[in-house]
């Protein structure tokens, strides 16, 4: 299932800062679960693997760079009317996504939801691993510059089992072998992590330079498509 931006004219979702080379500009994006609240993120921290995994898919119109920004979740037992009554914006602008895009059932079939994209993603965008590898889905296009956020959004576990039940059990990939790739941070001391402070992705004296910018128009239109992979 992959959400596209209709942008109707109006200025595009762009991405620029934190180490990254130039501007991108957004594509799609798309959320991995698996079949249970301890599995479906495609990428794992000190061996823990999170509810799910958003990926929101961005391309440099000069270079044709992919870059993807990746966002964990976890999932929570509360009922969507319970988080919706409690929580913040993201959340409740997620419950909104899961109940309209469960409701699509067949190949190719689509429709449109007005969402912020900017709420959707949360504020903690702080903290992120940095690494090149390659999309997770066909083609698996090479040389991707992927950044992972640290901190998880919550979202409605109701929300992420409509989804196993309706369309898949799950639709994750297990994370691959890192072979010669190094990670990088950037930010220091984190706690049992394999990856030592001096590959920091960038020089922490400048916080804002560690910064990744986002363009926050403040509404966008979004297309859903249900798609199979085989």
């Amino acid at each position: 299932m992959v959400s596209t931006y209709n942008s109707n004219g109006s200025t595009p979702f762009t991405l620029s800062g934190g180490g990254l080379n130039g501007t991108f500009q957004f594509l799609n994006f798309h959320v991995h679960w698996g079949e249970n609240s301890k599995s479906g993120s495609e990428h794992q921290v000190n061996d823990v693997k999170y509810t799910g995994e958003i990926h929101l898919v961005h391309q440099n119109s000069e270079t044709g760079q992919i870059a993807v920004l990746g966002i964990f979740m976890n999932s929570s037992q509360n009922s969507s009317d319970e988080i919706g009554n409690t929580a913040n914006a993201t959340i409740k602008e997620w419950v909104k996504f899961f109940t309209t895009a469960v409701k699509l059932g067949k190949v190719n079939e689509s429709t449109k939801l007005r969402l912020n994209l900017a709420t959707l993603m949360g504020n903690n965008l702080n903290n992120f691993w940095r690494y090149r590898g390659s999309l997770t889905t066909p083609p698996c296009t090479e040389d991707v510059v992927w950044t992972v956020f640290k901190v998880p959004i919550v979202v409605g576990e109701d929300e992420i089992d409509s989804f196993r039940k309706d369309i898949f059990s799950k639709n994750d990939r297990s994370p691959q072998p890192l072979y010669n790739r190094i990670v990088y941070r950037n930010f220091l001391n984190e706690t049992l992590s394999p990856i030592p402070d001096y590959n920091c992705c960038l020089d922490t004296s400048s916080n804002a330079g560690n910064k990744i910018i986002l363009s926050k128009p403040n509404k966008y239109l979004l297309c859903f498509l249900l798609l199979f992979f085989f």
